[in-house]
């Protein structure tokens, strides 16, 4: 089994408080949750109204699958049009054997 685990950090030039940035977010987690099934959540913990963090997680058989699977959940969040992704952090876990 492979694990990948990823944070995006997204800056939202729209934002204007903290109600817009969280609109923006849960725009950005319901419609990725919705096209790829994974379990995705923000996890930012600040106040800043621009800047969000979002992490998401895909298991999957091949490492090669989950690593594309993080580039297209990425990919779309960019095509959203609702932030820009400033910076990622993806780590992948084997457990057991690759198959």
């Amino acid at each position: 089994m492979v694990v990948g685990v990823s944070s995006i950090e997204i800056f939202l030039p729209e934002s204007h408080s903290l109600k817009d940035k969280r609109q923006a977010i849960k725009k950005i987690v319901e419609k990725t949750r919705a096209k790829f099934y994974i379990s995705i959540a923000d996890i930012s913990q600040n106040n800043l109204w621009q800047r969000a963090l979002i992490g998401f997680s895909i298991v999957g058989v091949k490492q090669d699958h989950v690593n594309s699977a993080i580039e297209n959940v990425c990919e779309y969040i960019e095509s959203l049009y609702i932030g820009t992704i400033i910076n990622t952090r993806t780590e992948i876990i084997i457990i057991g054997n690759e198959i």
